[in-house]
Formats: C-alpha cells, sequence, structure tokens
C-alpha cells in the first residue's frame, strides 16, 4: 500500500470563510486518500501562514520526515496552498522527485510535467496580483483620509472588512489614554508610575501582562493621537478624532526629550544630581545606595566611577549633603532690580499681544467655520432638492466635513498655546523675584530644569562642592550685573 502525508495551509481568515479552511481541505485529504487506497501517514496543518516563503514549521517538519521515512506522495489540496513562490515550488518539487515522492493536488492532479509548472506560475502571479491588491486598497484608505494600519489604544476598529475597516476612540481606554498624555506632561510622572497607574485602570497588552516601558513610550511618541496618519513616507491630519491635541503632545514630546536618558529604566531614588555633579578627576559622580544594618534604613550617595581605582580616592558623598550644599548656592543668587522691572515689561507686552493675536486667531477660525458650514447647508438643500447627483454630494461634503474638521483641531491648538503660556510665564516671574524660594518649592524634574539655566556642573572634593561652572548664558548675565552673586558661607 502507498504511503502519503497530507498538507494544509491558510494565511487569511477570508480564506477559511471562501471554503479553503483548514478542515475542508482535511476532509477532502481524507476522501481522496482513501479512495486512492493511500494510507495517510500523518496530515499536517499551517495556520495563518504565508505561502510565499518556505519558512513554514510544520512544511519543514514534513521535509524532514520524508527525508527520514520516505512516503510515497505528499497530497494537497491546491497547489498554491503548497507553495506561491515558483522558485520554491520548483525546488522542493525537484527534492521530492529526487526522492520519489509524488505531490498531488486533489483539484489540479500530479505536479510532474508541464501542468505542474504552469500551475506554480499561476500560483505565484496570483499571490503577486493579491499583495498589490492590497497595497493599492491600503493606499486608497491612506488617501481617503484613514489609517491603513490598526489603531492604537485608545482607538477601537469600526465597521467595514479588512482594508475597509476604520476607527473611533474607545469609550473606556480612550479618556485614560488621553489622561496618561496630560499626567506625563506634568513633569511629575515618570515610566515606572505611568505603568502603574496604566495597571490600576486596567489597561494592560492583549497577553494579559502589564504595559511595558517601550510601548508606553510609543504611544508617548505617536503622533496618530492628534490626528496625524503617516502610510510609507507620507503623511496628513486623518479622518479619525483626534484624542489630544497638538500642544499636548509637543509638551510630552519635550518632557520626553528632557528624560530620554532614563526613559526605560526604574529608579528607587530619583537623584537630583545625576549629570551636574563630577569629581576633580574629571569622572561623573554616580548616585548609589546601601541599607544600614542597624536601623535597616537605606542611605543615598554619590561616588566617583573610578572609587575602586588606585588612581582616585575621593570619599563618598552623601546625597542629600551635596544637595543642601547646590541650595546654598541657589539660594546666594540674585537677580538685579534693572533686569526684573525690564523681564516684567516685557511679560507685560507679551501677553498683551497674545491676548490680541488670540483674538484675531481665534475670530478667523470662526468666520472660516461659519462660512464653511454654510456652504454645506446649501451643499444639504441642493441634495434634498435633487439639483446634484450623490456622488458629487458624498465628495463634496466629505471635503467640507474634513475643512471643518481641521479648523476645530487648529482652534483647539490655538487654544491650549494661550492657556499653557500662562503658567509658565507666572513662573519665570517668581523666579526672577525670588530664586531660592522658587527653586525649594518645585518638583525635582523642575528643579533640574532651573539648575540647567544656572549651572553646567558642581565638582565635589572630599564631600564639598568647590566649584559651580555657570552656563554661559548665565555667566552672560553675571558679566552684564543682571544676577548678583552673594558670597556663599557653608555650613561645614
Amino acid at each position: 500500500m502507498e504511503t502519503a502525508y497530507g498538507y494544509l495551509r491558510v494565511s487569511t481568515t477570508n480564506q477559511a470563510e471562501t471554503g479553503y479552511s483548514l478542515d475542508n481541505q482535511e476532509l477532502a485529504i481524507k476522501n481522496y486518500c482513501k479512495i486512492q487506497g493511500f494510507k495517510l501517514l500523518r496530515i499536517f496543518r499551517e495556520d495563518g501562514r504565508s505561502g510565499r516563503t518556505t519558512n513554514r514549521p510544520e512544511l519543514q517538519e514534513m521535509l524532514r520526515l520524508i527525508n527520514e521515512r520516505k512516503a510515497n506522495n505528499v497530497v494537497v489540496y491546491k497547489f498554491d496552498r503548497f507553495a506561491r513562490n515558483l522558485a520554491d515550488f520548483g525546488r522542493i518539487r525537484k527534492e521530492l522527485t529526487n526522492l520519489d515522492v509524488k505531490l498531488i493536488s486533489i483539484s489540479e492532479g500530479d505536479s510532474g510535467g508541464i501542468q505542474g509548472g504552469i500551475m506554480a506560475v499561476l500560483a505565484e502571479w496570483e499571490s503577486n496580483a493579491n499583495s498589490q491588491r492590497t497595497k493599492d486598497a491600503l493606499q486608497e484608505k491612506f488617501r481617503g483620509g484613514w489609517q491603513p494600519t490598526p489603531p492604537p489604544v485608545g482607538f477601537r476598529s469600526v465597521g467595514g472588512e479588512h482594508e475597509q475597516k476604520t476607527c473611533e476612540i474607545d469609550p473606556y481606554a480612550g479618556p485614560i489614554i488621553k489622561k496618561m498624555f496630560e499626567l506625563y506632561s506634568s513633569g511629575e510622572y515618570s515610566m515606572v508610575s505611568l505603568q502603574e497607574w496604566l495597571k490600576d485602570k486596567n489597561i494592560i497588552s492583549k497577553n494579559g501582562t502589564i504595559i511595558s516601558f517601550s510601548r508606553i513610550n510609543n504611544i508617548l511618541n505617536n503622533p496618530f493621537y492628534y490626528g496625524l496618519i503617516r502610510w510609507h513616507g507620507q503623511e496628513k491630519i486623518g479622518k479619525h478624532t483626534p484624542l489630544i491635541s497638538k500642544q499636548l503632545f509637543n509638551t510630552c514630546q519635550y518632557i520626553l526629550e528632557k528624560h530620554r536618558h532614563f526613559l526605560v529604566r526604574e529608579r528607587k531614588y530619583d537623584f537630583l544630581l545625576r549629570g551636574f555633579v563630577y569629581c576633580p578627576c574629571g569622572m561623573r559622580l554616580v548616585g548609589d545606595a546601601c541599607t544600614v544594618r542597624s536601623n535597616n534604613k537605606k542611605i543615598y550617595y554619590y561616588h566617583c566611577q573610578k572609587r575602586y581605582s588606585p588612581d582616585c580616592k575621593q570619599k563618598y558623598s552623601r546625597a542629600d549633603d551635596i544637595e543642601a550644599q547646590v541650595e546654598e548656592h541657589i539660594k546666594n543668587l540674585e537677580f538685579h532690580i534693572d533686569f526684573i522691572n525690564q523681564l516684567r515689561e516685557k511679560v507685560i507686552d507679551y501677553m498683551h499681544k497674545g491676548k490680541v493675536d488670540a483674538n484675531s486667531t481665534r475670530q478667523t477660525f470662526v468666520n472660516q467655520k461659519m462660512a464653511l458650514e454654510i456652504r454645506r447647508n446649501k451643499l444639504e438643500d441642493l441634495m434634498i432638492d435633487g439639483t446634484i447627483d450623490q456622488e458629487t454630494y458624498k465628495r463634496k461634503h466629505s471635503e467640507l466635513s474634513e475643512q471643518l474638521k481641521n479648523i476645530e483641531i487648529q482652534t483647539e491648538e490655538a487654544e491650549s498655546h494661550s492657556n499653557l503660556d500662562v503658567p509658565l510665564i507666572e513662573e519665570s516671574l517668581l523666579l526672577t523675584q525670588d530664586i531660592y524660594t522658587t527653586y525649594k518649592k518645585a518638583s525635582a524634574p523642575v528643579k533640574r530644569h532651573f539648575l540647567r539655566f544656572f549651572y553646567e556642573k558642581f565638582v565635589v572634593e572630599d564631600k564639598k562642592i568647590i566649584e559651580a561652572k555657570p552656563t554661559p548664558i548665565f555667566e552672560a548675565l553675571l558679566c552684564a550685573n543682571m544676577v548678583r552673586l552673594r558670597p556663599i558661607e557653608l555650613p561645614f
């Protein structure tokens, strides 16, 4: 009795729905082997695998077993279930022929001779044609204003089939992701805290695990959330409803850039002076911690990276001691009254001009929106009267709706921009009037921003700051007598 292996494959759900399901193929192969009198040794099932490559686990396992235990036949439902690439088909068919194994298609017969080659050519042509049709459909979807790929978390796919699906804001996840952007834009939340916050809100990965740092980073970097879609080097404002404003997105980008070097690393203690404190040998000091055995408390400190080298003998410096010394440096900074008055005048002019510009911009958008709504109303009247055909109506109505949506986005951005500037101005004025108090009250991320404005680095020797190097802009203010530096008396 001749023996046979059966091989089944579907690459898409659509194929399973149109008669190519694995169960249908298996039933056809069993019936064929029964009629032909073949002993069916095993059936290999390949679910969701493309036929454009031979790198398929079940196919490779079958070829391995054929070499070890030769069967007389390999039975497939159609040749395109076996391979949709002419070179692969020819190579495997030749390999099977050399082993005296026949490749049989239930629908198309023996693969030997010219018929098998023709069927392989047709299979490859059909595969390429399907691939091109899919690419064309996705490109058309992008031109229509929709993201060709599935939407990110916070949105959900709706309507249509396959390439025709659109998306809308997920009623549960959408508000949570929007809030996540708002939390991160405050500068008070790290990736670790966002990860825990999302876990508490039951926003988890598809496999049920906690959202990873890299995925949170990808969400914060994805312009889709403010309305931009991208496809193969092209980008445009899409038709989906934005989850956040572009201004909020840009604020998050600023925070991400400032904290780029510790985005995906959890810190048990957020060392305020990381990147600012240096050893006299030139190496940067790094933060570390140890536990006191007597009371089981943590002590945080800075040390030179060459602490084990004979070239550097600097002692460890407690973090709170060095940070207190930095506060003393900040405490002795004072802006000149002339500088404060000049800045106040500039701020008053800026805010006045900003209000005028904002009102003008807002009115411009209101006028544009009213004009577009009038045009849309007229178009709807023409449709009701039967003056224009349905295709023209749909095309014109879609264009007007997209323009109205863009106006709304621009209006929201203008509003957000004018609102976000006020706290920034207030913070700047407070800093000039009382640098030390403003610094003390600020959060750790904001303190680091203040330090970046004033100092490039602090050099620590024997647990004392022996040098505070100013930034070029701070040095320029010192030279222009716009900042006064009182003598520092550190309590040692």
